[in-house]
């Protein structure tokens, strides 16, 4: 395998060049000498000498290996940034701000709070006008804002070094994508014309499009999900849940890797040998894997598998057997080449680590589990062989290889991964597919993109139930620590050695095809169980004849979902973070909806609206009743443009104006002013009182609570805060449950202890501690459920 040991020489040269560092021109003599001796004992003068005869034999490990490590230690020194005057990160801890001009050069990443742009510097200037620079920012702006690869933009801030700590170094992070310098919370100036790749300007469009149709076909965590796992963009998930993913040892699923290469691979070559030919078809099948790539962002690990998969299809065509070890040498080659920071990557890792699991172990694993089935069976037990050795012995051999990795990098392992993969894996295929073909299919026809997102649905929907059940198990993981990094080698060193001292490793065989029957099986089953989940969940969420009031776990803010006996469904404000608000609504909301009856702005606070504008476009409102200043806000103002830009009905709310909600429910406005309004619910018997948007001279109005009098829930006013929730008010309304939605550890202190004491004796529930919580009322009789306990 003489790919495997010229890679590995040559991994082994950059490794040992980011421990010793030596001038490049050190690396390059010594390995151009090893190179001048491999020809020199080739001659046939000297290799004909009896005492250089032996050399001249082992000219490979003599000369071709170190030459291989020599060059690979000059690489890593050559590729190291010259930090000059003519280089932004030459600017970093100023203490003052600069100003840096330049192109975005990756689609912008947008999170719940801010987003993060990628910007190739042209000009930096630092008070005495425009300087010619390079290199790359990490630049964080505020949310909200709309932009586009290859804008040319103009940021002021301060350029800060990456941070670095004992657990975890921001600074090498960054420094494999060859960015040294960061720009926090930075103020920035869109300028005219466009210096983007034409070719990718286009790529990047149709990635946003295919992002936004997404989210118009599934609910959220679904949507999110998907987005994951077709595009790479993993953002929309909520961080509860993609710790339930690393907690479970199923992270891989929502990253790009070798398992969605491979089915798209397989997809593009079964569609392209029909059309061209085989040959022709698998050269363009590469280039469909190769513009894959590039659509989701092509980082180490997809490009590792977009290479291999690429390799598989060549070497099938070529009439040669691909030599999993071969191929897999030559891609860490290539990518090392590439960037040779790249194998420091931890998702390169764990990728290359479980791919060399697959070559090393599947086959004899396979073989031996069905063996041992065959024994023990007295009827063919092959189908069921074949289950088992899909669904657990092949993961069980990538993961016995990565193991040692995210003990290292993780500090833990996770015991339930090797439960819960084979419940998530065989329903991968039918996720990448059937909502695949739904999202492209949306560009076209968006109708019938819709029909199949919905049979597509519930194998998503499946795996992230499934995911989240597991994570529910305790004692899933076992916390390890700080792990030596000779202990790790170790055990790499062991088993291997056990490895490569059997006779032999057999050969990846054909998969068994399955019989006609076993496929017309399958196809029913999928459909019954797609219309099964698809009823279950449409009845889930429709009207049962009693009032649904969800306060929603958004942080120190509120967001309040409203679902009425007939099934309407009305959000008040949504809190700060996106991903969050549009998690929970796609979980509640009816499976067959995409909008909100009533959205009802109660608040025009920052804190209470931020995540409302992004979630909209998802769930847009039929009609809005809006409370408080427009221009309190950016939030306010965004929402105010997308109303009038989406023509949806507006309405200011006044005092006693009330909206009703069928089935005597309705909610009644109690005061309104310029920072929001106090709501009050009512059905039949049951009031709640929403004091959201209180402000000065509410609590006079209302007279402390006597106008209301008494209340079923009291939702305390900004998030606990002592002037907003004076014991008066409590004692007056005397709710029988009071609720407090506040972050964990809120900044602020809140709520105030002023506030806890004159609870005392009151039933309270609080986000941070229970979760979201439900209250369900016919309107005589009170029921409240919580995500943790009931």
């Amino acid at each position: 395998m003489p790919l495997v040991w010229i890679s590995l020489s040559f991994i082994t040269g950059i490794v040992i060049a980011s421990l010793r560092s030596l001038p490049a021109n050190i690396w390059l003599g010594m390995g151009l000498l090893m190179i001048f001796l491999f020809i020199l004992f080739r001659l046939p003068e000297i290799s004909k000498i009896p005492a250089f005869q032996e050399i001249a034999a082992s000219h490979y490990f003599f000369f071709i290996l170190p030459a291989f490590f020599f060059l690979g230690g000059y690489w890593y020194q050559f590729r190291q940034p010259k930090i000059d005057a003519f280089h932004v990160a030459f600017y970093n801890d100023r203490s003052y701000e600069i100003l840096v001009t330049g192109t975005l050069i990756d689609a912008p990443d947008y999170r719940d709070t801010y987003t993060n742009l990628q910007l190739k510097v042209d000009a930096v200037d630092s008070g005495s006008g425009d300087m010619p620079a390079q290199g790359l920012v990490l630049v964080r702006v505020p949310a909200l804002g709309i932009y586009e690869y290859g804008q040319r933009v103009r940021v002021r801030g301060s350029l800060k070094t990456p941070p670095e700590n004992e657990d975890f170094s921001y600074r090498d992070y960054l420094a494999r994508e060859n960015i040294h310098s960061t720009m926090s919370m930075a103020d920035v100036t869109i300028l005219p014309g466009n210096g983007g790749n034409p070719f990718f300007v286009q790529v990047y469009k149709l990635k946003t499009k295919l992002l936004e149709n997404t989210y118009l076909l599934y609910h959220d965590p679904e949507a999110s999900l998907l987005a994951g796992i077709l595009l790479g963009v993993d953002t929309g998930l909520t961080r509860k849940l993609q710790d339930a993913f690393k907690n479970t040892g199923t992270a891989h699923i929502i990253a790009i890797s070798g398992f969605n290469i491979a089915i798209i691979a397989g997809i593009f070559f079964s569609i392209f040998k029909n059309m061209f030919g085989e040959r022709l078809g698998a050269a363009v099948a590469i280039v469909g894997i190769i513009f894959y790539t590039l659509l989701v962002g092509a980082d180490a690990a997809v490009v590792r598998a977009a290479f291999m998969g690429s390799l598989s299809l060549l070497a099938r065509q070529l009439g040669r057997r691909n030599n999993g070890m071969n191929a897999l040498a030559a891609v860490a080659f290539i990518m090392a080449i590439i960037n040779p920071l790249v194998l420091w990557d931890i998702g390169f890792q764990l990728s290359f680590f479980a791919t060399l699991g697959l070559i090393l172990y599947a086959e004899p694993f396979s073989n031996f589990t069905s063996n041992l089935i065959a024994k023990i069976s007295k009827h063919d037990a092959s189908m069921f062989a074949k289950i088992i050795n899909d669904n657990v012995v092949l993961t069980f051999a990538a993961q016995l290889t990565t193991i040692p990795i995210m003990a290292y990098q993780f500090k833990r392992i996770s015991l339930i991964s090797f439960v819960a993969n084979p419940f998530i894996l065989p329903v991968q295929p039918a996720v990448m597919i059937m909502g695949g073909l739904a999202v492209f299919t949306s560009l076209i026809i968006f109708p019938l993109g819709q029909f199949m997102a919905w049979f597509a649905w519930p194998f998503s929907a499946y795996t992230i139930r499934i995911v989240e059940l597991f994570d529910r198990v305790p004692h899933a993981s076992i916390y390890l620590g700080d792990s030596p990094f000779w202990i790790i080698f170790a055990v790499y060193a062991a088993l291997f050695s056990v490895t490569f001292g059997w006779d032999g490793i057999k050969r990846w065989i054909n998969s068994l095809k399955s019989s006609l029957r076993a496929v017309a099986l399958t196809t029913i089953f999928m459909v019954l169980f797609a219309c099964t989940i698809m009823t279950w969940r449409a009845a889930a969420n429709t009207g049962d004849g009693k009032l649904h009031i969800t306060f929603l776990e958004v942080g120190s803010a509120d967001a309040v979902l409203i679902q009425t006996p007939e099934g309407r469904n009305l959000l008040i404000n949504g809190g700060e973070s996106a991903s969050e608000l549009s998690d929970e609504l796609g979980r509640r909301l009816p499976f067959f909806s995409r909008k909100l009856d009533w959205l009802i702005v109660a608040s025009t606070q920052e804190n209470q609206l931020a995540a409302l504008p992004r979630v909209l476009e998802r769930y847009p409102p039929d009609n809005v009743l809006w409370s408080g200043n427009v221009q309190a806000s950016f939030p306010a103002q965004t929402l105010d443009k997308f109303f009038t830009a989406r023509q949806i009905p507006v309405s200011r709310a006044e005092v006693g104006q009330r909206l009703g909600l069928g089935d005597q429910a309705w909610v009644e406005v109690q005061a309104a002013g310029t920072r929001g309004s106090v709501l009050l619910i009512q059905y039949k018997n049951f009031r709640a009182l929403l004091p959201i948007g209180l402000s000065e001279g509410m609590l006079e109005e209302l007279e402390y609570g006597n106008v209301i009098n008494k209340v079923d829930v009291l939702l305390l006013a900004d998030s606990g805060y002592a002037p907003s929730n004076p014991p008066d008010l409590i004692e007056n309304v005397n709710p029988e449950l009071t609720v407090l939605s506040v972050a964990a550890g809120d900044p602020n202190g809140l709520p105030a202890q002023d506030v806890l004491d004159s609870l005392d004796g009151y039933s309270v529930l609080r986000t941070d501690r229970s979760g979201w919580i439900t209250v369900i009322t016919d309107g005589e009789t009170m029921r409240v459920e919580t995500e943790r306990g009931q």
